[in-house]
């Protein structure tokens, strides 16, 4: 029959090969946080990380209940559970260690990645108002020409004026497009636009062919609504379409009744 030490023994056995599974599941968690592709995902991976190492601590401190209990049994200097104990603490450490460094690694590739987008978005967002400032300076251009030559005599003042009013107004046409559209382009991506969208503003929306089942609060529009799906000879009861009960109308009937015979002696006979 094994003694009580033997029986600790073996569970403490246990509770390391545990520890080490877990441990080796966390090393592959962490290689595949680092390959993780998007935010949900990566955030997926270390709550699963985070959940390993409550699990981990857990079973280190019921191991280290076993090995006092243990040692008190039996005063031994070293014994390989508490070598195995000890390797297992600087694993622990060590995993520790290595997933700060993973997540400081990936917060620094956030930033990083930031860095290049808002670059990316204020670089797009200036050369857009480049060209806007071009269209003032092409429309500034015909407008000093023609402002030059009709000082000099050379063209007609009626004739400049009506085409420096007719630049002018394409010109400030084309301005305010261009700044109306830098306007409508997104914070975070200037190759999309930010379409404003108030839901307040947005009433119940009613499909007049269809209606809601039950109380009419789920929104699922499905069904009948007052019976506009009704067919020809049937009608809406309030929950479905029903046939519309024929009558039919019996054709009129004459009654004819006996005639009688006259007791009258100058009667004829029938």
């Amino acid at each position: 029959m094994p003694s009580g030490r033997d029986r600790l023994s073996v569970s403490q056995d246990q509770l390391f090969t545990s520890i080490k599974q877990l441990q080796d599941a966390q090393l592959a968690n962490m290689d595949e946080y680092a390959n993780a592709q998007t935010t949900v995902e990566r955030n997926r991976i270390m709550a699963k990380m985070k959940q390993n190492e409550a699990l981990r601590s857990n079973l280190l401190a019921s191991a280290g209940t076993v090995n006092l209990v243990q040692s008190r049994q039996a005063a031994v200097e070293r014994t390989a559970a508490e070598d195995i104990a000890f390797a297992v603490s600087i694993a622990e450490q060590q995993l520790k260690n290595q997933r700060e460094q993973l997540e400081a690694l990936q917060e620094s590739h956030d930033g990083k990645k930031r860095m290049i987008e808002l670059n990316t978005y204020y670089g797009k967002r200036f050369m857009a108002q480049a060209s806007v400032l071009k269209i003032f300076i092409y429309m500034c251009i015909p407008i000093l020409i023609l402002t030059v030559l009709v000082n000099a005599g050379l063209f007609p003042s009626y004739i400049a004026g009506l085409l420096i009013i007719l630049i002018t107004v394409v010109g400030i046409i084309y301005i305010y497009t261009g700044i109306s559209d830098i306007n409508r382009r997104d914070k975070r991506n200037f190759d999309e636009y930010a379409w404003e969208f108030d839901p307040s503003r947005v009433g119940t929306i009613v499909n007049p062919n269809y209606g809601t089942t039950g109380s009419g609060t789920n929104g699922n529009m499905v069904g009948c609504f007052n019976g506009n799906c009704c067919g020809t000879n049937t009608r809406w009861d309030g929950v479905k379409c029903i046939p519309i009960p024929t009558t039919t109308t019996a054709p009129p009937t004459t009654t004819t009744a006996p005639v009688k015979k006259s007791s009258l002696p100058g009667d004829l006979d029938n």
